[in-house]
């Protein structure tokens, strides 16, 4: 990536982290004491300890940042599981993709899974009752679900064209990837009523699909990754990627917005969101994946 393109996705998240009213964050201190309490919640439903390594530690970070409102740690830790797992499939599914593919009929038939962290992420799926109501945790499951299998709609489409005529397809692709129906409704403990937050289910995964890709652009594109959404809204569209970088940018601050003006009513609903989008940012900005500390955003709110 050159000098000006850099600039250019530097500007756009700034941006988007003024459209939001967010300055870029310090990083979050690694929680040692946390990553125990996950690590062995792992290990007891399945996870071979030897191959936790560093899909742990993103969750760890996730569980600990957009997640740290939430009252109770056993769910913060479920959570924290649920993304490491989600972690070690986006890592792991070009050299298994027959265990990934299989994965959704053997949770139907609660047989065994082809690997073992497969195993640990079934189990995480059917403890998600346990933290969360009824309607809101079958959505968690069948939205990860979803994104199983579009690991496997990946691997088979390989190489494709992106027609002109796809509208949609990108979007749609992306929120099947994404889990974003679970992400959103993590934010809200069990004890807030479905009317208090629901409403915001659709701006709030707007928010949260095109903040992750705004906030992974940079490294994807140092990458030369391809396989991504900007990638094939550009390519659908004719329009280059830093033309829709900026208009995710937009909607994602539309959507923002949005979710803030209807959470308006309800204080604590509001005040979860507001937390989550707080950490969701330091998530970004603590994981070392996506390369963020290279562009100085920092320098920009000091």
């Amino acid at each position: 990536m050159g000098q000006t393109q850099s600039q250019t996705t530097r500007d756009a998240i700034i941006t988007f982290l003024e459209g939001i009213s967010q300055p870029f964050p310090p990083v979050t201190p690694f929680d040692k004491e946390f990553y125990a309490e996950c690590h062995a919640g792992a290990v007891r439903r399945g996870w071979p300890p030897e191959t936790i390594g560093k899909h742990l530690a993103g969750g760890v970070v996730m569980g600990s940042t957009g997640y740290a409102h939430l009252p109770n740690r056993s769910t913060r830790i479920l959570i924290a599981i649920y993304t490491a797992c989600g972690i070690y499939l986006d890592d792991v599914f070009h050299q298994d993709i027959e265990a990934v593919s299989q994965f959704n009929q053997r949770f139907f038939e609660h047989a065994p899974q082809a690997d073992p962290v497969l195993d640990c992420f079934a189990q995480v799926l059917l403890e998600l009752g346990d933290h969360f109501e009824r309607v809101v945790s079958n959505i968690m499951v069948t939205s990860t679900l979803n994104a199983v299998t579009a690991l496997t709609l990946e691997y088979k489409t390989q190489g494709m064209t992106m027609s002109p005529g796809a509208i949609g397809y990108p979007t749609f692709s992306r929120v099947m990837s994404g889990a974003s129906e679970a992400y959103t409704l993590f934010i809200f403990p069990p004890s807030f009523t479905l009317p208090a937050f629901l409403q915001t289910l659709q701006q709030a995964m707007i928010f949260i699909n095109n903040g992750n890709d705004i906030l992974s652009f940079y490294k994807e594109d140092l990458d030369g990754e391809s396989v991504n959404r900007v990638s094939f809204l550009a390519a659908q569209s004719g329009k280059t990627k830093q033309v829709i970088l900026r208009e995710l940018v937009e909607d994602a601050v539309k959507a923002h917005n949005n979710v803030l003006t209807v959470l308006a009513p309800h204080p604590e609903a509001l005040a979860a969101f507001r937390a989550f989008v707080a950490g969701y940012i330091g998530f970004h900005a603590s994981a070392t994946r996506y390369r963020l500390e290279e562009l100085k955003l920092r320098s920009v709110d000091e």
